[in-house]
This record gives C-alpha cells, sequence and structure tokens, in this order.
C-alpha cells in the first residue's frame, strides 16, 4: 500500500468518518446511509490496490475529510469531541488488536464471513450488521479498557443501534489499520497537524459535488 500524504490522509479521514457515524447512531439511531455504505463496505476491502478504492472513491470520504479538516483546524467545537475520543480510541485499539494473534485469526475470519454476507444480502442489512457486530465484540470488544460509547440511552438499549454502532466501530478499525499501513502515526499527527489539514482540504475541494 502506498505511503503517500495523500494516502494517510484519506485513512485517517476513514478513522474519523467512522468515529462521526457512531456518533450520529448513537445520539438519534441514523445516519447518511451513502458513507455508512462507505465505511462498512471497506471492511470487506482487504485487496484493495489503493486507498480511494477502499471507501468507493475519494467522495466515499467526504464526510470524514469535512470533520477531519474541523479536527485538525484551530477552531475547537464542544461537538467535536466525542469524534475526536472515539478517533483515537480506535487509532489504539488497532495496534492492540494486531499485536494479539488470536485476536487478529479471529477478526480476519469475520472479515471473510462479511464478504459472503455482503455478496448475499447487501452491506446494511440486518444479518450482515450482526455479523460484523458480534466481529468487534470479538475481538476489538475484548481489550481493556473498552472503547465507551456515548449518547442517547434510549438509542443505545435498541439491538439494532447496537449492532450498527460495533459495525461502524469495526470499519473505523479497518482504517485505522490502513492509516498504520500508511505511514501513520502519532508522531504524525502531532508533528505534522498543519501538512495533515492542507491536504484534507485539497482532497475536500477534490471531492466537492461527489456526494453533493
Amino acid at each position: 500500500m502506498s505511503r503517500s500524504l495523500e494516502d494517510r490522509v484519506l485513512a485517517l479521514a476513514g478513522v474519523v468518518q467512522a468515529a462521526a457515524l457512531v456518533n450520529d447512531v448513537a445520539q438519534s439511531g441514523v445516519t447518511d446511509e451513502r458513507f455508512l455504505t462507505s465505511t462498512l463496505g471497506s471492511i470487506i476491502k482487504t485487496d484493495s490496490v489503493n486507498v480511494p478504492d477502499v471507501f468507493g472513491g475519494i467522495g466515499g470520504l467526504s464526510c470524514g475529510l469535512r470533520r477531519l479538516a474541523a479536527l485538525l483546524g484551530a477552531d475547537n467545537n464542544p461537538d467535536d469531541l466525542p469524534v475526536l475520543r472515539y478517533t483515537l480510541g480506535l487509532m489504539q485499539l488497532q495496534g492492540k488488536v494486531m499485536r494479539k494473534r488470536k485476536l487478529a485469526g479471529r477478526l480476519e475470519h469475520g472479515v471473510q464471513r462479511a464478504k459472503q454476507q455482503i455478496q448475499h444480502f447487501g452491506t446494511v442489512h440486518t444479518n450482515v450488521l450482526a455479523g460484523l457486530a458480534d466481529t468487534y465484540l470479538h475481538t476489538a470488544g475484548t481489550i481493556q479498557p473498552r472503547l465507551m460509547i456515548s449518547g442517547n440511552p434510549t438509542q443505545l438499549q435498541n439491538p439494532r443501534v447496537v449492532n450498527l454502532v460495533r459495525s461502524l466501530l469495526l470499519g473505523g478499525l479497518r482504517a485505522a489499520v490502513l492509516w498504520k499501513q500508511c505511514g501513520g502515526s502519532r508522531w504524525a499527527l502531532l508533528f505534522m497537524r498543519a501538512s495533515l489539514l492542507r491536504e484534507t482540504q485539497r482532497l475536500l475541494r477534490q471531492s466537492a459535488g461527489r456526494y453533493a
């Protein structure tokens, strides 16, 4: 996989997009299905030749690029705090999961099962979400301390919402692995913030209109 700045930003936007969608679903039970499909579809694209293809093109990351630009920018919006927390949490989780061979094996098995289910049912079918949620629960969900999701208690008691949240977290985990593969690191976030922001803004302009 390429290690260009563009690819790193796209992978990072994938993590942020998953985090933003998790926050939407936890608060209201719904989110934009276009970006939901891009994030969940990325889980099974393990043989893509480039990063944009993982998400169905740069347009599939418009939401993540917008939210990433906000996180990297100078303005501090309290509404972005949960998204930032989930993003950083997913980055920590990917390292912990991938260092445990047994969990990495479970993750690979779950992704292969998801490929078969998605081909049969479609990306957002109830059976697919249940399978993806189960994979997350038995891999990253076993890591302590667990990544805690805050939101509307009524929504978070709904089994479909719980499955959707866990499925999106698995999508975020996929993007976090991709970020690492593209050369992303905690140091890059600390010392390349200006470069990451400029590239994010460029890609955001490039994606404009693709998901208008």
